[in-house]
């Protein structure tokens, strides 16, 4: 199957054309593809929603389709591919590439800690993470980041795939949540927007991690070297646009959810009051938040080179690398200027730069 048929087929395109319907002065604009590495729509895009909405993506020219891969590591292979211009996978499937290789250029960090933990239902006998010797851990993919980041928190108890546990995909929704209440799974591994949806609904978990593995950052906005080269104004623009939505999203959380739900309608469960999924989705958002604050003295969208390094010290540690490599090749900061070259205060009454 050609990698275009792999798109067609295998990503999850039509949700966010739906959401993310061309108006009429559309065919000016730039269709422009961001792949997600997740397999459905969660509030990590309430910031492309609320720059949909304000107008600020139409601004710089693009017309944003927003599409779903299953896990972080096809989100890579699309991106050197050709297959699509920008995504916003976490780094370590970036490392491996570059240590063979690959080049890929992430050049605006969404999170800065790892929402990657794992989670016990709280009456679970599994009191700690020595207890999950043995036992069976749920993954929402098997080519998602959690693959190694669950390697990683494992090891630091001396516990290692696949001699002291296993791994099955239980996706990332429902079903998931049920093989942890059936007792299929010790653990889930998935990342806290799904942990956070869970909660909503009544479910009660204890947090699993290691100190390795709690700082290392997640997903950012990144392209191929040379794409980055040829389209910068265009880079900077969307990536502008995405930091304006979450400046707004933090100054007016309530009105950025009736946004996103807006933009994103079928993230609403059927049966669900509107009201209802308007509180569930803040408590989400405010998780998100908790693990994407702004690095202090720094413009949003910040790369910390010793992050970099702690990303690569603990692939290395856990196996992921056979040595230590330079990350310097894999992030830039030199367009932060021009993409946070807004007035944070008119960001928040919907005004552009």
């Amino acid at each position: 199957m050609s990698m275009k048929k792999y798109l067609r087929h295998h990503v999850a395109a039509a949700l966010a054309v739906a959401c993310f319907a061309a108006s009429p002065a559309s065919a000016a604009l730039k269709k422009v593809t961001l792949l997600q590495p997740v397999p459905a729509i969660d509030i990590r895009n309430a910031p492309w929603a609320v720059a949909q909405e304000m107008g600020w993506l139409a601004d710089g020219g693009i017309d944003l389709d927003i599409q779903f891969a299953k896990g972080s590591v096809v989100v890579i292979q699309q991106i050197m591919a050709g297959n699509a211009q920008y995504g916003m996978p976490p780094p370590e499937p970036a490392v491996i590439a570059l240590s063979k290789g690959g080049a890929v250029k992430f050049f605006f960090a969404s999170t800065t800690k790892s929402p990657f933990p794992l989670v016990v239902l709280e009456d679970s006998p599994i009191k700690s993470l020595r207890d999950l010797r043995g036992k069976t851990i749920g993954l929402h993919s098997m080519t998602a980041v959690q693959y190694f980041t669950t390697q990683s928190i494992l090891r630091s108890v001396g516990l290692k795939l696949p001699d002291d546990f296993n791994f099955v995909e239980v996706g990332a929704g429902p079903a998931a949540l049920k093989a942890l209440q059936d007792g299929q799974i010790a653990a889930l591994a998935t990342n806290i927007f799904n942990y956070g949806g869970f909660e909503s609904r009544g479910v009660k978990f204890r947090y699993m991690t290691s100190p390795e593995v709690e700082p290392i950052f997640a997903w950012g906005l990144m392209t191929t070297p040379a794409y980055l080269k040829e389209n910068e104004k265009e880079a900077v623009h969307l990536a502008g646009a995405f930091a304006m939505g979450n400046v707004f999203c933090r100054a007016k959380p309530e009105e950025c959810v009736r946004i996103f739900l807006k933009r994103f309608p079928t993230v609403r469960s059927p049966g669900i009051p509107e009201e209802q999924a308007i509180s569930d989705q803040l408590r989400i958002l405010a998780k998100f938040n908790e693990y994407a604050p702004q690095a202090p003295g720094k413009p949003w969208g910040w790369y910390d080179a010793a992050a970099w390094k702690g990303v690569v010290d603990y692939m290395v540690a856990s196996g992921q690398l056979p040595q230590a490599i330079d990350p310097s090749p894999l992030y830039t900061n030199d367009l932060l200027d021009q993409i946070t070259a807004f007035d944070a205060k008119s960001v928040t009454t919907g005004q552009a730069r």
